[in-house]
């Protein structure tokens, strides 16, 4: 049996190790060195964090991981990544890697395939695409609410000059009047609403005295509710005796009897008739007031003188004339 030596023990072991660390290297860094892999490249303006060992993924499903990101020809605008594939599948030429992540951070390359039919081949560099990160995402749905936030802050900015510029010296006396009236107003609300209280008071209130007023009339008619159907009944029945009596008859007749009126009164109104020559003849009403009182005093001097107009003397005696009292008056007036 061949014996070992101590140093080709620890040569060997060495050896083993070493190689075991390279294999661990490799498997960490996603690697397989027992595989047929396929190796394509994608180069991005900016990886977003993107790290060696991140899955490569098709559809969801994990067909590789990244193995390396390098600078592009010391151009730092341009990120060399290089995308093992360690499954068997076809990748079109216009299939695109875009680097995404999930919202726990971890990044990944996606693999969008196109409808080339081509396929890519290793060593071969495919579309490269970015999405937004998280923290872009949350920047485009921030936007929007900052914006608003913006609006708001510039509008109650607006109300407070407004309320700075009412709230002067003048102004707030003016609100202090207003107060002050408004507190006068409530207070005549108050006493009103005493007075409306005081007027609603089921016992001793005015609108129950008027409901009990009510109360009693609606009453009153009831009692006299007899009475008040013979009053109608009796209406009625002198409405009934107008409408069958002769009214028409009787207001011929009393319209004629108004055109004789007039036809008389408007023959006292002309010279015609003795009445309208009385009454509108000047000189006829003089005539026969002259002649009146002349009837008067030749009646006055009858009486007075009576022998004037009867004479009985036996002895041919003639008695004197005694003047009328009438022209005494006028004498000596």
């Amino acid at each position: 049996m061949l014996k070992l030596s101590n140093e080709t023990k620890v040569g060997i072991l060495t050896v083993v190790g070493i190689t075991l660390l390279v294999l661990g290297f490799n498997l960490l860094k996603g690697k397989s060195l027992f595989s047929h892999n396929k190796t394509i490249y994608a180069v991005y303006k900016n990886v977003n964090g993107l790290m060696p060992a991140n899955a490569v993924q098709v559809n969801g499903l994990v067909v590789g991981s990244v193995s390396n990101l390098e600078v592009k020809d010391k151009d730092a605008s341009q990120i060399l990544v290089t995308l093992t594939i360690t499954k068997k599948i076809d990748i079109p030429r216009n299939s695109v890697a875009r680097i995404s992540s999930d919202l726990l951070g971890t990044k990944t390359v996606q693999v969008d395939l196109g409808n080339a039919t081509e396929y890519l081949q290793s060593g071969d560099t495919v579309y490269a695409a970015t999405d937004g990160s998280m923290t872009d995402a949350l920047k485009e749905q921030l936007n929007p609410l900052v914006q608003k936030l913006q609006g708001t802050l510039s509008n109650i900015d607006s109300v407070l000059l407004t309320v700075n510029a009412i709230l002067d010296t003048t102004a707030k006396g003016n609100l202090q009047d207003a107060i002050r009236n408004l507190n006068a107003t409530m207070r005549n609300f108050t006493h009103t609403s005493a007075s409306l209280n005081g007027m609603l008071d089921p016992h001793n209130g005015n609108i129950q005295k008027t409901f009990d007023n009510l109360a009693a009339v609606t009453g009153n008619l009831k009692d006299n509710n007899q009475k008040i159907t013979g009053i109608l009944d009796n209406a009625e029945k002198a409405t009934g005796a107008l409408a069958n009596g002769n009214i028409d008859k009787t207001l011929q007749q009393l319209q004629q009897t108004a055109n004789n009126l007039n036809q008389t009164i408007a023959k006292l109104n002309t010279t015609d008739g003795t009445a309208g020559l009385l009454l509108n003849d000047k000189k006829v009403y003089n005539n026969l007031q002259y002649s009146l009182g002349n009837l008067n005093k030749l009646l006055e001097d009858l009486r007075i003188n009576p022998k004037r107009y009867v004479h009985f003397s036996l002895f041919g005696k003639k008695d004197k004339t005694k003047p009328l009292p009438s022209d005494t008056a006028a004498v000596q007036q």
